[in-house]
């Protein structure tokens, strides 16, 4: 079988047939009405940042804060995925990217917190702002924040392509002070070459290997050797998507350093500092008797 490629008159007038077609036109009008409302919300800076705890099972307190962003509640790129779907598509991401940030470190600043800073960050973001490290260092330190305090989570929705130019990029900003956190481990371009590549100070594990983690021997496993090569790089783990006292349990006996998670909290714009009284009592709980009952093995 043979294609034919079209010249450029020939594409031109498909195209032009294509959007004239009765089947396009809705998908055009959908597609125009999205672009407008996420104009809208980025001239207009109507971002909503939300924080969510991670806990240090080590000490029992909130290690960090995840800084997340929520549209407005009345538009229907309310949800971080339709609204950040919509600027993939309309080539605002960077521009998205960076409002989100500003607005999340002036939001957390405003709170007082004075844990971890989670910040969400594209590997595109890293490369396009190289040159604005010593800028972004001053308006965080205007805001009344150490640098220190601030941890880049890289996210894992874009594919790197040249590793070793956004190394030399992000360490600019590990020169600043930045620390810096691999999100969603297994998922995406968070792999383990990437891993050894950065040497990151916190690996974020995706939940699909977390819940369930009590029930399922193949989890349990993946995440006792996530927390053997975490001991030997020197990055410390969090568990992300925890929601039942009995997979947390599991992971509190593995040694994993961190978790996130519906039980541990829900984002909130103004979040707690104190941890539910079920998980407080967890912590100080034995080993989960559910090692002998669904996980018979050695530990």
């Amino acid at each position: 079988m043979t294609f034919k490629t079209p010249q450029s008159g020939d594409a031109g007038a498909q195209a032009r047939n294509d959007a004239g077609s009765p089947a396009a036109r809705p998908r055009s009008n959908t597609r125009f009405r999205e672009l407008e409302e996420l104009l809208r919300i980025i001239e207009s800076r109507a971002v909503q940042p939300v924080f969510q705890p991670i806990l240090a099972f080590g000490t029992g307190e909130i290690l960090a804060y995840e800084g997340l962003i929520r549209g407005p509640d009345d538009s229907p790129l309310h949800t971080p995925v339709k609204l950040f779907d919509a600027a993939a598509r309309a080539g605002q991401l960077i521009e998205l990217n960076m409002l989100c940030a500003l607005k999340v470190v002036r939001q957390y600043a405003r709170l007082g917190l004075q844990q971890q800073l989670f910040m969400n960050v594209t590997p595109q973001t890293v490369l396009d702002v190289r040159d604005e490290v010593q800028r972004i260092s001053r308006f965080i330190r205007d805001c009344g924040m150490d640098i220190a305090q601030v941890t880049i989570e890289l996210t894992e929705s874009q594919y790197i392509s040249d590793r070793s130019i956004f190394r030399d990029a992000l360490m600019l900003f590990r020169k600043a002070g930045f620390r810096v956190a691999l999100d969603d481990l297994g998922e995406g371009f968070s792999s383990l070459r990437l891993w050894s590549e950065l040497q990151p100070d916190f690996v974020k594990i995706d939940m699909h290997f977390v819940q369930g983690v009590s029930t399922d021997k193949v989890k349990y496993h993946f995440l006792k050797s996530l927390q053997h090569i975490a001991e030997g790089c020197g990055s410390s783990l969090v568990a992300e998507g925890v929601e039942t006292m009995a997979d947390f349990c599991i992971l509190r006996d593995l040694g994993i350093d961190n978790a996130q998670g519906f039980l541990i909290g829900r984002p909130a714009q103004r979040p707690s500092n104190l941890i539910p009284d079920q998980v407080s009592a967890l912590m100080g709980a034995g080993s989960s008797p559910l090692f002998a009952q669904t996980l018979p093995f050695p530990r």
